[in-house]
């Protein structure tokens, strides 16, 4: 039986931090049982906070081409898609996708991303996606392991929209322990999944958007070999 519970009471990160020594105390606190093989995933906002990957927007001169682009998509604060250019790292903006009011991008490690990862906490201030998901992923998991002796996977998920669909969903943007892909047999034919995309959305049932504050979620019941070299480039293309 596969079982999604969230973690609550979690504290509302502010600025860089300790986000591991947070989680375990706050799993401490609330007697949040974990066992091995359970699916710990973690909304990226968390992540960017801890490790206090702000951006002033004042401090963002939009180039030529974010005015341009601001002009098709009025709605855009210009500074913040420069941004969006800039965790492409490709300023001729030819790993960005435009369409009507959309915008995503290609990340340097192959994810594409509605907003290319960036958000919009206030007037002033953005967040964008770290570079190294998966290494904050894999930290994150040995540190509970050494203090609660217990092995989990991790996931980072990150709300994510698409073209043809009103709405968000969760994607992975970093994973540590499970693997990306699923794959099995029927007929001679070899069918696969993208299981860590499956399990983002499922946290997501629990996690909700912004304002919920239920950004940690746990999911039991998943039959999967642990797997230490598991990444999410594993399940891109």
């Amino acid at each position: 039986m596969i079982t999604i519970e969230a973690l609550h009471n979690f504290p509302k990160i502010e600025k860089k931090c300790n986000l591991s020594a947070k989680i375990i105390r706050t799993i401490k606190n609330e007697n949040f049982i974990l066992h091995n093989n359970d699916v710990l995933c973690i909304a990226s906002k968390l992540i960017s906070k801890s490790e206090g990957l702000f951006v002033d927007l004042n401090s963002i001169n939009p180039s030529q081409l974010a005015l341009r682009l601001h002009q098709q998509i009025p709605r855009k604060d210009p500074r913040l898609i420069q941004i969006i250019i800039d965790q492409t790292e490709d300023k001729s903006g030819k790993k960005l996708k435009i369409s009507k009011n959309f915008i995503g991008g290609w990340l340097p490690n192959g994810l594409f991303l509605t907003g290319a990862g960036v958000d919009k906490l206030d007037a002033n201030t953005a967040i964008v996606l770290p570079r190294n998901c998966d290494e904050i992923a894999k930290k994150i998991s040995e540190d509970i392991f050494n203090q609660l002796k217990v092995r989990v996977a991790i996931i980072i998920t990150d709300s994510d929209g698409r073209i043809d669909k009103k709405g968000a969903t969760q994607v992975v943007v970093g994973l540590y322990g499970v693997p990306g892909l699923r794959k099995s047999r029927y007929e001679d034919k070899t069918h696969v999944e993208t299981i860590c995309d499956m399990l983002a959305a499922s946290a997501g049932l629990l996690m909700g958007q912004k304002g919920k504050m239920l950004p940690i979620v746990k999911i039991r019941g998943i039959d999967y070999v642990f797997d230490k070299s598991a990444t999410i480039r594993d399940a891109v293309n």
